[in-house]
């Protein structure tokens, strides 16, 4: 539907295909401009509804977020990594190896 109108002439309906479970779909497409895609809903018509199911179309996710996540995780792990390796040098510089014990004998 186009602001509440069907809009069947510009439709590319796919056929039906069966599902894993048994059951089976189909498919409808229309190209719309990305300014008009709050003017669309799809309307699903189906013997398990009650009445007609009305659908809007969800917007684009940003496509920036994906990366910058991916870049933010990557620097979290760098920098976890980093300042674990500090601390372990910092705490291993301690003298190793033998030392002697203290006592009161001096000769």
């Amino acid at each position: 539907l186009k602001d509440g109108e069907v809009r069947d002439q510009d439709t590319e309906w796919g056929g039906v295909a069966p599902n894993g479970d048994g059951t089976y779909y189909t498919s409808a497409s229309i190209e719309a401009r990305p300014e008009d895609r709050d003017k669309y809903r799809c309307r699903v018509d189906h013997a398990s509804l009650r009445e007609p199911l009305l659908v809007a179309s969800e917007p684009e996710p940003n496509p920036f977020i994906i990366p910058l996540a991916v870049a933010a995780a990557v620097l979290g792990v760098v920098a976890g990594i980093a300042g674990f390796a500090i601390w372990k040098y910092r705490s291993g510089k301690k003298e190793k190896g033998y030392g002697m014990a203290p006592s009161e004998y001096r000769g």
